[in-house]
């Protein structure tokens, strides 16, 4: 059976506007710059200040696909974190606290007290914002990493400031590392620089989805911010000269998913994104994207709702309201990226879906995806394709008499057998066009008197779209062992896939054989192919973050199957590989 890799799990805890997550992040890309593989969770209130902060940093010699639940150091840049999270920390972890913040003699004896003087150390080297470095430094010493891991990576970090500030960091971190090095020299833990290590980049989901919509050539992104989604319009506006994008950060939801259409219809390829709670005013445009039939993608990053819900914390409770999203009926294509690699991928797919189909495209997320960091390979953009379906972008329309009536106009909307008729741009000699919000016949008008075979007709063409997107969308993924070799397989979509790939690989050292099936594309829904996982596999598990079970009515209404077990969570935390291998223990 494999070996359990050297690892360690470290959590940072204190008040919103200590810096603990910028404090994390400089750690993490300390371990990766040496060739160690990360992945972090951070955890917090919609609070600007106070209220409790945490940053979970988990580094290991192999790869990592989530956080974990058991913590080897925690940093308390208060009491309070010690009070909620000594219980986590293992026999034997290191508590690092400043002495002068609280005593800390009630530290259980099954755990290692390390007093480091943060804030004087902080001072003598030029300011108490120092103080975090200090414990950086502290956090090397226990499992004797090199010190110029983290010095080197703070002077790369501040290199266009004052030359002083970087040295001054580099001290403060030196005298934390001495002192810790001091407190607790037998920490059971020892990490070292991985030598060659192939390359990583320490990114979070949204980066990984704005980078993909960057690769396929976005032209336009309009988005009002709202958490977790923002820090894509923030990404996109730091990257909009370099790559020609507009953007655009509009006053409310209405009026991005509007300028979104408006862009996609003079031609260039638009995004916008939001929570579900932003999604909500969006939805009257995204039914007009549907009948204009727009090539748009959206970004719904779920947060736990209803209303404002948890503005902070993650949840997978928005899949049924994005598959049924606006008034009537149209076709839409939704797929769950699991990780930060599918965000990159199913971005780019997502544009050339959208033009193919000329059809909205929904990107589901979360917050687990969009928050939080991990190490992974640079982006193969040798893989990235461009295809803008039935596009006419210049020219003349007497080039193209399939798309013109008997009198040589234009029809947008011609019956087509794939639903998909020919796009031609404004601007392109003899394509007049309407595009607007109501049923239409086939040049874009509402036909007078509103007669029932046009509307039947137009609505089985765009529906026809359904069957071509089957065709071109993202099958499911696998990962585990062969499903006729299995124990029992995992069923899940989305963000689940991390927790879950570290659960079977948890059960696999103990012996325990764990197929596991990702739902990447979940509409259309791949029924076929889930029918026959649920046929393969002697048992399954449905893991799925919601109370409903949105994902599980998918199966029983697509595949006609029953599912007997189930694990569901809605308390806004993501799953943890530990609770995915509780579960499978008592099914088994």
């Amino acid at each position: 059976m494999p070996e359990a890799p050297t690892e360690l799990r470290v959590r940072i805890g204190g008040e919103a506007g200590f810096g603990i997550k910028a404090a994390g992040q400089t750690l993490a890309r300390s371990f990766v710059d040496a060739g160690l593989e990360t992945f972090d969770l951070t955890e917090y209130p919609s609070l600007i200040r106070g209220g409790h902060n945490n940053y979970l940093l988990r580094v290991s010699t192999e790869p990592v696909y989530s956080h974990v639940e058991p913590v080897d150091v925690l940093m308390c840049l208060n009491r309070e974190t010690l009070d909620l999270h000594h219980a986590e920390l293992v026999d034997g972890g290191a508590v690092i606290f400043d002495p002068a913040d609280f005593d800390a003699s009630d530290v259980p004896s099954r755990l290692r007290a390390v007093p480091v003087p943060l804030m004087e150390f902080a001072r003598e080297a030029g300011g108490k914002i120092m103080r975090n470095t200090v414990a950086l430094g502290a956090v090397l010493a226990l499992v004797d990493f090199p010190l110029t891991t983290l010095t080197d990576s703070l002077r790369a970090q501040f290199a266009h400031k004052a030359p002083e500030i970087a040295e001054n960091n580099a001290k403060a971190a030196t005298q934390g590392y001495d002192t810790a090095k001091a407190a607790c020299p037998d920490f059971p833990i020892r990490l070292a620089a991985v030598k060659d290590a192939p390359k990583r980049m320490l990114v979070d989901g949204n980066e990984a989805l704005a980078m993909g919509a960057l690769a396929a050539g976005i032209g336009f992104y309009a988005a009002y911010p709202m958490t977790p989604a923002s820090s894509i319009l923030h990404f996109m506006a730091a990257h909009e000269r370099e790559y020609g994008v507009v953007v655009k950060h509009t006053e409310d939801e209405i009026a991005a998913m509007n300028m979104v259409v408006g862009a996609a219809f003079g031609g260039t390829r638009a995004m916008t994104a939001s929570a579900g709670g932003g999604f909500a005013l969006m939805v009257e445009a995204f039914g007009m994207a549907g009948a204009s039939e727009s090539a748009v993608v959206v970004g719904v990053l779920t947060r736990p709702g209803p209303a404002t819900g948890l503005a902070t914390w993650t949840e997978q409770s928005d899949l049924r309201y994005v598959i049924h999203a606006a008034q009537g009926e149209f076709p839409r294509v939704v797929m769950a990226p699991g990780d930060r690699e599918d965000a990159f991928t199913l971005t780019w797919k997502a544009f050339n879906l959208a033009d193919q189909l000329q059809t909205p495209v929904v990107i589901l997320g979360d917050s687990y995806l969009s928050d939080n960091r991990q190490s992974i390979p640079p982006f193969d953009l040798s893989q990235v394709t461009i295809d803008r379906g039935k596009l006419v972008t210049e020219g003349d329309m007497a080039d193209h008499p399939d798309a013109l009536d008997a009198d040589g106009r234009y029809l947008r909307y011609k019956l087509a057998d794939d639903g998909v008729s020919l796009r031609v741009l404004p601007g392109v000699k003899g394509a007049n066009q309407l595009g607007n919000s109501y049923e239409h016949d086939e040049y874009g008008f509402g036909a007078a008197g509103e007669p029932a075979e046009v509307r039947t007709a137009q609505n089985e063409k765009r529906m026809r779209k359904m069957d071509l997107a089957r065709t071109l969308v993202p099958p499911p993924a696998y990962f585990g062992a062969p499903p006729e070799e299995a124990a029992i397989g995992l069923l899940f979509f989305g963000t689940t896939k991390g927790p879950a790939r570290e659960a079977a690989r948890m059960l696999e050292r103990e012996g325990v054989k764990v197929a596991l099936m990702q739902v990447v594309t979940v509409f259309p829904f791949p029924a076929d192919e889930v029918a026959a996982f649920l046929g393969t596999v002697p048992k399954v598990l449905l893991v799925e973050g919601n109370f409903t079970g949105q994902l599980e009515g998918l199966v029983r209404q697509e595949c006609l199957l029953p599912i007997e077990n189930t694990l569901h969570r809605y308390d806004g935390r993501p799953f943890t590989p530990e609770q995915i291998v509780a579960r499978v223990k008592e099914v088994l």
